[in-house]
């Protein structure tokens, strides 16, 4: 039996930004499973489909790919509150060319594509919520793009502390640096630069 508690989060997320019925609270509750993720467990990783979009109850997780060296690249980080996924191998069914792995003990609701089709019809406002999921994602990483290929490491740095506050107490510096694509020991100089200023 599921119980509300574990779902209070995933609802209120919802409830913020449309209106639902107990009918379609239930339906939501129903779509989603509850999973207990171990430290460095995966999600979905690279080369297989991807058939979990995730939402975080606990826990940070970090989505990420490996080059043809066997370099990992972070994309981005999940925190509490946020959701993590492939979009592309989710919708279409092809493999995905990331992994999303657990950097502490976490807690996820997850949900396959046939469920959130189902969902959908069950909850059409729901539509609407991933729309706006989706304009915001495609919005950080487009900026995060930009970013990548125009500005420095330093402003990099300082736009991550921006967005994410206290991303330094959860997430390794090392993974810090491969988001920012410098090496730790670089960005290591650079936070001491910065204290000194």
């Amino acid at each position: 039996m599921k119980h509300d508690s574990e779902y209070v989060a995933l609802i209120t997320y919802f409830q913020q930004r449309v209106e639902l019925s107990p009918q379609e609270i239930d339906a939501i509750k129903s779509a989603y499973t509850l999973q207990k993720i171990k430290k460095k467990d995966f999600v979905f990783q690279q080369g297989e489909i991807c058939n979990a979009e995730a939402f975080i109850l606990a826990g940070t997780f970090r989505v990420f790919y490996c080059d043809e060296k066997g370099l990992e690249h972070v994309l981005y980080f999940g925190f509490k509150d946020w959701w993590v996924g492939d979009m592309a191998s989710f919708y279409s069914n092809e493999i995905s060319n990331v992994s999303a792995q657990a950097l502490e003990d976490g807690i996820i609701l997850t949900i396959d594509p046939a469920k959130k089709e189902q969902l959908f019809q069950q909850v059409p406002s729901l539509e609407r919520v991933f729309r706006i999921i989706t304009q915001k994602h495609l919005t950080v990483m487009q900026k995060r793009f930009l970013l990548t290929i125009s500005a420095k490491a330093k402003e990099r740095y300082e736009e991550l502390i921006k967005r994410s506050p206290g991303i330094e107490q959860l997430v390794p510096q090392h993974q810090i640096a491969s988001y920012l694509g410098i090496l730790p020991e670089s960005l290591s100089r650079m936070k001491k630069q910065l204290h000194k200023s």
